[in-house]
C-alpha cells in the first residue's frame, strides 16, 4: 500500500438475507483513500453507502474482502481489537449527533478518550472547541445547544483521538441549510487544519462538491 493511502477497500462484498431473500448489499467494492483527503460518497437511499460507512468503520463485517486502515488489517482482528479500532482508528459524525444528554459539550467530547483509558489532551481539546465556534459552551448540556451547535460538539468527538479516519454519515442532514453550510466549512477547514481525512455520505450532489473526489455507489457497486 502507498504510503499516501490511509485506507484501502479490496473487494467487499456484503450479502443480507439467505436463498431467494438474499440482497447484495455490496458487491466488490474496492476503493482506496489518501491522508489528508475529503472523499465524499454518493448515492441514493439503498444504495449501498450506508452498508460500507459501517464496514468502513468496522460496525460491521463484510462477507468477504478486506480492510486496511492505517496499515492494519482490520477484520483479521479479534473483536476487542475492532472495538479499540472504533474507538482509536476511526472517528464517527452521525446525523442525529448521538450525544449523551446527561453529559456537558466537554464530557461528551472526551468520551472516545475516557473509553480508551487514555490521558486528555486539554490543550488539543480546546484548540478544537476554538476551531467549532463552542469554546463558550463546553460546560453546556446537549438540550442547551442548538442543532448546529450539537454537531460541532460531535465533529470535535470524532475529531479528539486523532483518527486516521473521520467518518460522516449525512452530518447536515438533521440541521437547517445555513447550519449544514457552516458544518461542511467547518470540516473542510478542520480536516486541513488538523491534516485529517474525510469520507462523508450524502444522497446531495451540492454537498458532495466540496470535496476532493467523490464516489457514486448504485445497487451496491461503484459506478463512477
Amino acid at each position: 500500500m502507498s504510503k499516501d493511502v490511509i485506507l484501502s477497500a479490496e473487494h467487499i462484498t456484503k450479502y443480507y438475507g439467505k436463498g431467494e431473500t438474499r440482497i447484495t448489499a455490496l458487491d466488490d467494492v474496492s476503493l482506496t483513500v489518501n491522508k489528508g483527503e475529503f472523499v465524499a460518497i454518493v448515492g441514493r437511499s439503498g444504495s449501498g453507502k450506508s452498508t460500507l460507512l459501517h464496514i468502513l468503520g468496522a460496525m460491521d463485517r463484510p462477507d468477504d474482502g478486506k480492510l486496511i486502515v492505517d496499515g492494519e488489517d482490520v477484520f483479521a482482528c479479534k473483536e476487542e481489537q475492532l472495538a479499540k479500532y472504533r474507538r482509536t482508528k476511526v472517528g464517527f459524525v452521525f446525523q442525529f449527533f448521538n450525544l449523551l444528554p446527561v453529559m456537558t459539550a466537554k464530557e461528551n467530547i472526551l468520551v472516545p478518550v475516557a473509553l480508551d483509558d487514555a490521558q486528555p489532551d486539554m490543550e488539543y481539546l480546546q484548540s478544537l472547541a476554538q476551531s467549532m465556534g463552542i469554546e463558550e459552551r463546553l460546560s453546556h448540556y446537549p438540550h442547551q445547544l442548538s442543532g448546529g451547535q450539537q454537531q460541532r460538539v460531535a465533529i470535535a468527538r470524532a475529531m479528539i483521538a486523532k483518527p486516521a479516519v473521520i467518518l460522516a454519515d449525512e452530518p447536515t442532514g438533521n440541521i437547517d441549510s445555513s447550519s449544514g453550510e457552516e458544518i461542511l466549512s467547518l470540516l473542510r477547514s478542520s480536516i486541513k487544519q488538523y491534516d485529517q481525512t474525510l469520507i462523508l455520505i450524502t444522497h446531495d450532489m451540492e454537498i458532495a462538491k466540496g470535496a476532493d473526489r467523490i464516489i457514486t455507489i448504485s445497487d451496491g457497486k461503484i459506478t463512477g
